[in-house]
């Protein structure tokens, strides 16, 4: 992230963040296209972060929280770690964005094939492929790429309103009229979900998102940043995104086949 680009967004969050109120008669619509390069602009200021977490998981299947260390690079590197109470690693997730690795303790086997929507079921209940879930995980909104409709503003949340079309499947996003940030977005029609953003923190000049919320409706996915552990900036090691087998354990190939089908 450029530094004038910094300066800029943090100016911009401080004015945001001593706002309590906003009204949205005083500040002209801007046009869709505007709008969305302006959050294209934002969300392209963060291409990695490194940090700690906690993650919360409810589903057909149970539920429960956890800590995690996560690391994700765009567009598809990706490293998530779910620890136990001691903070030891029950499941390693990585993935370089083409195949992904998944060490399970319980099971003593590490699962390795190409990198899928399924792939990454098998670790969180999401149905998101490898570089939608870094996207998300870097605070970005993986958005439709077909018809945008005109801005709405929504009173009661605050926020220009806007819904892209693409065949069967309808995306409105809420946005931030200053920051530009995405609030939310609600997918509608095939694997469909809704992303909620909330708790901006400036960290490194950009107001990342520490609470992010994935619901489907197989379940929901909170992810809770850490207040002090998370850096957007500095180098990430290549290792940590490549799928490696830990010693002495045993190996699976999976085909992508989501856990329990056929």
């Amino acid at each position: 992230m450029t530094t004038p680009a910094r300066s800029f967004f943090t100016v911009l969050l401080l004015a945001t963040l001593g706002c309590a109120h906003l009204d949205l008669t005083r500040l002209p619509p801007p046009s869709a296209a505007e709008l969305l390069r302006d959050v294209d602009d934002l969300q392209g200021l963060v291409s990695q972060v490194k940090g700690e977490a906690r993650v919360q998981v409810q589903s057909s299947q149970g539920g429960g929280e956890v800590g995690a260390f996560i690391a994700a690079r765009a567009p598809g590197d990706v490293h998530l770690e779910l620890l136990d109470f001691f903070g030891s690693p029950v499941q390693v997730l990585a993935s370089d964005g083409r195949s992904f690795g998944l060490y399970q303790r319980d099971k003593g086997t590490y699962l390795h094939g190409p990198v899928t929507a399924s792939a990454i079921s098998r670790v969180l209940p999401v149905d998101v492929s490898g570089e939608d879930l870094v996207a998300i995980l870097l605070g970005r909104t993986p958005r439709l790429s077909g018809t945008v409709g005109p801005v709405e503003v929504d009173t009661e949340a605050e926020a220009y309103r806007l819904t892209l079309t693409l065949g069967p499947r309808h995306q409105t996003l809420w946005i931030h009229p200053r920051s530009k940030r995405v609030l939310k977005s609600v997918l509608t029609g095939p694997g469909g979900y809704t992303l909620t953003f909330e708790r901006p923190v400036s960290t490194g000049g950009v107001p990342f998102a520490r609470k992010v919320t994935f619901e489907d409706a197989s379940g929901t996915v909170v992810v809770r940043w850490s207040d002090e552990e998370v850096s957007l900036e500095g180098r990430l090691d290549g290792a940590l995104f490549t799928p490696t087998p830990p010693p002495g354990v045993r190996s699976v190939e999976v085909d992508g086949v989501p856990p329990g089908a056929g």
